[in-house]
């Protein structure tokens, strides 16, 4: 790491005299190169400090001629050159009056080496104290990854440990899930608070002094959302360096391509360097692991919330509220809506991100498989924006009414005849069917209850769920016989049959219009395909 080089100047055993003014002792070094050449460039780096014994404008001189040393300067001043270090009473006696005037005109740092002082003992006090800035750096570094993973097992888990880096690192630290949803915010936790570790709040990577602590950015979460988008989007592993006007950013999502569980962005306004990097690789690894742990939970807990949604259709709902919050779940509250999607029809990704939205400390909803369905139960303050998300992703949904847990049988019927009439992409609402025709409000669960047990009989019977399909085609074309019958591939002739054995099954008249309408009504109250499952 760089040395200041006014240390050097004032470390006294070295006894090393400045010639050029004290303003231009104000920079570091990073490394030591002694060289006589006449032109050292090829062979040094930026910031380097030159020690040289100034034979060159001895050896390359003409007999009473003026070495060139405006040249000489402005050739180490474009390579970079930290200082020059004269050593003298070796070739010449004191340093040449034409450097030191040279070094001052070019603002570069000259100071004398006594004779006494081998270069080599410069050489290593830069580097002692490179090696000592390293072992501090890797102690600070590693203070801070004991203290990120204390906080993560503690109390506070993942946002702890966000907030115990962002006050490390002196940056912004966002977490997010794999739908772009922020977990943690580190701009959110008061800085400088007590730390469980005993690491000083420096920088790993910067000295504790002499520096100015880097700034997190106020509004940088809402320009990272966009970077963390793109990259969840892209569904593959992915690290993102950039860098902005006064801000270095850092976007890296977790998991493994193809199965994202989420992301993670740093920002400040300084580079982060290779210490800093090993801090946030432990931070990152901490993430990954919670949120995949997380959604192994999630998963985990499906069978386990389809058997408590059987308790809340049998009004347990007391019961089953506090089982769910074992799972960071809150059912609605008093008020809520039931939204059902075709769970054949439903990617995992979508049914992935309803369970996360359920599962998210603001929530009040809960989502659940039940047969062919996945179901949504959402609170009525919630029900505007879930509609917008449905839109927004173009779902097919039924929607009920809002009603009471006392009517969440009803809800769910609704729903699912919503869903029925749905046109593919948008949300039917079970009111709006009900306007549309008055025969909406036979998803009532009661009558729909009383047409599964007048129609048991035909259910229960070997050839009884084909007469009833084969009754909704009829009834469907008006009770005519020939498109019917074209429909199911089967001669009229057949189809009559058919309607006569489901007649005397069910003791309906199907001549008549009360027979046709009663046998409609049932079978617009129940679902067939549900019943044959």
């Amino acid at each position: 790491m760089p040395t200041p080089l006014a240390d050097v100047i004032a470390t006294e055993r070295l006894a090393l005299r400045p010639l050029t003014a004290a303003d231009t002792f104000e920079r570091t070094v990073t490394w030591v190169h002694n060289s006589d050449l006449d032109d050292p460039t090829p062979f040094v780096t930026e910031g380097q400090l030159l020690l040289t014994t100034g034979r060159q404008f001895v050896d390359n001189a003409a007999p009473d001629a003026v070495p060139d040393f405006d040249s000489y300067v402005a050739r180490l001043t474009s390579a970079g050159v930290a200082a020059i270090g004269f050593g003298t009473e070796v070739i010449t006696h004191g340093v040449p009056a034409g450097l030191v005037a040279a070094c001052s005109a070019a603002g570069l740092p000259l100071f004398e080496v006594p004779y006494r002082i081998p270069f080599i003992a410069i050489s290593r006090l830069v580097a002692d104290n490179e090696a000592e800035q390293t072992r501090a750096g890797f102690d600070r570094a590693l203070a801070a990854q004991n203290d990120i993973a204390s906080a993560a097992v503690g109390k506070g888990r993942l946002p702890a440990a966000a907030a115990r880096a962002a006050e490390h690192l002196d940056c912004g630290v966002w977490i997010f899930d794999a739908d772009g949803e922020l977990v943690s915010d580190s701009s959110e936790s008061p800085r400088g608070g007590k730390s469980s570790g005993t690491a000083a709040r420096a920088t790993p990577d910067r000295a504790t002094t002499g520096r100015a602590s880097a700034s997190r950015p106020a509004d940088a979460a809402p320009a990272i959302r966009s970077s963390v988008s793109t990259l969840l989007g892209r569904a593959r592993r992915a690290r993102v360096v950039e860098q902005l006007p006064g801000e270095y950013r850092v976007v890296q999502t977790l998991g493994p391509s193809g199965r994202l569980c989420g992301a993670i962005a740093w920002s400040r306004d300084t580079e982060f360097g290779a210490l800093d990097n090993s801090v946030m690789t432990v931070l990152a690894a901490l993430a990954e692991v919670s949120l995949e742990q997380t959604e192994n939970l999630r998963v985990g807990h499906r069978a386990i919330l389809e058997q408590l949604f059987q308790l809340l259709k049998d009004g347990r709902v007391d019961s089953v509220r506090r089982a769910v919050r074992v799972a960071g779940i809150d059912l609605p509250a008093e008020r809520f809506a039931v939204a059902a999607l075709e769970l054949s029809q439903t990617t995992a990704s979508v049914r992935d991100v309803l369970e996360r939205r359920a599962a998210r400390a603001e929530s009040t909803f809960f989502a659940v498989a039940d047969g062919r369905h996945l179901l949504v139960l959402i609170d009525a303050s919630q029900l505007r924006a879930e509609k917008r998300f449905f839109a927004a992703n173009e779902l097919t949904v039924g929607l009920s009414a809002v009603l009471g847990w006392s009517e969440l049988n009803v809800a769910i019927t609704q729903a699912v005849r919503s869903l029925e009439a749905a046109p593919a992409g948008t949300i039917t609402e079970f009111d709006s069917l009900v306007g549309e025709s008055f025969f909406g409000l036979l998803a009532s669960s009661s009558v729909a209850d009383i047409a599964h047990a007048r129609l048991a009989s035909v259910i229960e019977s070997a050839d009884g769920l084909a007469l009833l399909r084969a009754a909704q085609v009829w009834l469907r074309h008006n009770g005519q016989w020939d498109p019917a019958a074209r429909e199911l591939g089967i001669h009229r002739h057949g189809l009559k049959s058919r309607m006569q054995r489901l007649a005397d099954l069910t003791n309906l008249s199907l001549d008549t219009f009360q027979g046709r309408a009663e046998l409609w009504a049932m079978l617009a109250a129940i679902d067939l395909g549900e019943t044959g499952s």
